[in-house]
């Protein structure tokens, strides 16, 4: 008997979440034991919120800080792992605006998602000097067109959706302020649970984290194949956009420990830093802590899984 479970994701069917639809179509999740139902998410979405509350059993978070946020609020929620090893987003401005450092965004209108990055974005400008208060930050669009047209002086790009689309129209004329250049590489769409789950149930999400990342291991190596399994969830998606993404989302999961440790490793060490680094700079209590954020032991390196059994992993 499978234990059927719930994945919230955070936004609508796209590459962002290959690795769950390959799980699922190449039954590496019914290998585990489980039935997962695969949720569409959408702008109303709180991903933290619903493991917390018990409305989903696992969901792809904001990142790395908007677990420590939540937490902070009372929310008793966990990363058991993480899809990207670096900030994939972006901010961007044009090269005709005259913005060229950190310290050109004061008194600039600045457009931001509030997933959790925007505490990202005002972290990063306090640490560089800048004063958070000293920009005009507004809620971005959904869509970049405000950017296009000059609302907006400075907005927030992932580097597998919208960065790529402008490039392809033409916009070359970017500066972009990634914040691994600032010294700022914290970990994006972690693999959550509720801290009901991880304690009650911890071979469940063992099996679940496991087969997820088994899932996003075989969508990075096989791309047409994760990008049909996209488009099967949504056949109106652009074939092409969804190539685009995935190849940049195998870059962020690749990166750093995603490399040097395992596919969808997370380290307590790297929550402390990211907690610290949001403390420092406003963006949490001095009484936010890190310890507990992050469920190590609930991860494996899925290497142990896919190679050869003459292979050592």
């Amino acid at each position: 008997m499978r234990n059927r479970v719930c994945l919230q994701l955070k936004w609508l069917h796209q590459a962002q979440f290959a690795g769950y639809y390959v799980a699922a179509d190449a039954g590496f999740y019914e290998a585990a034991g489980l039935d997962v139902d695969i949720r569409v998410g959408g702008p109303g979405v709180d991903p933290e919120r619903s493991v917390a509350n018990g409305d989903a059993d696992f969901a792809q978070g904001g990142g790395l800080e908007s677990v420590l946020a939540a937490r902070a609020e009372g929310l008793g929620v966990v990363a058991a792992a993480t899809v990207f090893q670096k900030t994939d987003v972006v901010y961007i401005a044009r090269a005709g605006s005259g913005i060229r450092a950190l310290s050109d965004f004061a008194g600039r209108r600045v457009s931001t998602w509030y997933t959790g990055i925007h505490l990202i974005l005002r972290a990063m400008l306090k640490e560089a000097g800048v004063d958070p208060g000293a920009i005009r930050e507004v809620v971005q669009a959904g869509s970049m067109q405000p950017f296009l047209d000059g609302e907006v002086d400075v907005a927030a790009a992932t580097f597998y959706n919208q960065l790529p689309k402008l490039l392809a129209a033409g916009i070359d004329d970017l500066i972009l302020f990634d914040p691994a250049d600032h010294g700022v590489s914290i970990p994006r769409d972690p693999i959550i649970t509720s801290e009901r789950m991880a304690d009650a149930e911890p071979d469940l999400v063992r099996r679940f984290v496991s087969a997820s990342l088994r899932g996003w291991r075989h969508a990075i190596d096989h791309q047409g194949e994760a990008v049909s399994s996209v488009l099967r969830r949504d056949p109106s998606l652009d074939r092409n956009l969804q190539e685009i993404m995935i190849a940049e989302i195998a870059k962020l999961a690749l990166w750093g420990d995603g490399t040097a440790v395992g596919l969808g490793y997370l380290s307590v060490a790297t929550a402390r830093g990211t907690n610290e680094f949001l403390v420092r700079n406003g963006q949490l209590s001095p009484e936010s802590v890190a310890d507990g954020a992050v469920r190590t032991g609930l991860w494996s390196d899925i290497r142990q899984h896919t190679l050869p059994p003459s292979s050592s992993p």
